[in-house]
């Protein structure tokens, strides 16, 4: 399937995009080294065809961002990888930070928004989901954006009909 013609990516075209923690990991992990999908355990819930469909997706969006709360969470869950291999990711890690936009708000201000309940990462994606498209892997996230009209794409849901 074509991402343009894809019913949950059409509205979003030409939108800015932010990926969730897990999918930013995969994103670069997959340029890093795609084989890491099949031996990484932070990756478990991957598969190789996601590497595409993802790729695919970001396809339609104009820019892609994120925040200082996903980057964190990405270089905590990169922590895992083994150690012969963290150097070579630290300076991949470094040359992608350079260049993708990072998107920020205070941490005071996000507390005090109504997304707090889904903790501090989360929440800043939320501030920015009136702005920006939202692609996660996590339900109570998608779910709550969703409820409220607010640009939100799960991932789960596209790999469904990806597959069709």
């Amino acid at each position: 399937m074509i991402a343009a013609d894809n019913p949950l990516l059409k509205p979003h075209i030409g939108k800015p995009a932010i990926l969730d923690s897990n999918l930013l990991l995969l994103h670069w992990c997959a340029s890093f080294n795609r084989e890491l999908v099949n031996s990484f355990k932070r990756l478990n819930s991957f598969q190789i065809e996601d590497i595409e469909l993802l790729d695919e997706a970001l396809t339609i969006f104009s820019v892609l961002r994120t925040t200082p709360h996903v980057l964190t969470e990405v270089s905590n869950l990169a922590n895992s990888l083994p150690r012969w291999m963290k150097d070579d990711w630290s300076r991949h890690f470094s040359r992608q930070i350079e260049i993708i936009p990072e998107e920020w708000t205070t941490a005071t201000t996000i507390a005090t928004g109504d997304f707090m309940w889904l903790g501090l990462t989360d929440a800043a994606l939320a501030a920015l989901a009136t702005s920006h498209v939202i692609l996660t892997i996590d339900f109570p996230l998608s779910n709550s954006l969703e409820s409220r009209g607010l640009n939100v794409i799960n991932f789960t849901h596209l790999r469904s009909l990806w597959l069709e």
